[in-house]
């Protein structure tokens, strides 16, 4: 079994924030506070890795409800998830954020399984 995790690094470019396993319950509350705590302390680039994020719950949606509800004050870039999240959890990440990072290779991407469909 995965164990879910939430690891950062600041860089001269400004935040990585990499949800691994499932963005649910405590995880994805911890993961919002964090994410509120970083921007009130100044602007700042965004990134958030969820190639190995494999599922949301409402918890994990409402980070990304935060996100559009700043209203393009923040810029964030999002790393999709590889697997495990489905249609509707994509399309809330996807609405919240300014850029949607796809893999090179898309038959590694959740994304692109309902193109190929």
């Amino acid at each position: 079994m995965m164990r879910s995790s939430i690891s950062l690094s600041v860089t001269e470019k400004g935040l990585n924030l990499r949800v691994s396993g499932k963005l649910i319950g405590r995880i994805a509350r911890e993961g919002l506070e964090l994410l509120q705590t970083v921007v009130e302390h100044g602007d700042r680039k965004i990134t958030l890795d969820l190639r190995e994020t494999t599922s949301l719950d409402s918890l994990g949606i409402r980070m990304f409800d935060w996100i559009r509800g700043q209203n393009g004050k923040l810029d964030v870039e999002v790393i999709a998830p590889i697997t495990g999240v489905n249609d509707e959890e994509l399309a809330s990440i996807s609405s919240a954020v300014t850029k949607m990072n796809i893999l090179s290779n898309p038959y590694d991407n959740a994304i692109h399984r309902k193109e190929r469909a």
